[in-house]
């Protein structure tokens, strides 16, 4: 059971910023507990 849900609009802008040109600084933040690192992962982070 996939329990990451509602977050199309986030991921999408992470894979946006993924394949644009240039360097970036995102900052991810929130509360602990709440899916930051699944957010990342699930957004398919370059390894």
């Amino acid at each position: 059971m996939n329990r990451f849900i509602n977050r199309d609009v986030e991921i999408d802008f992470l894979e946006k910023k993924y394949k644009s040109q240039g360097s970036q600084f995102i900052v991810l933040y929130g509360r602990r507990r709440v899916g930051k690192t699944e957010l990342i992962k699930q957004s398919g982070y370059p390894n």
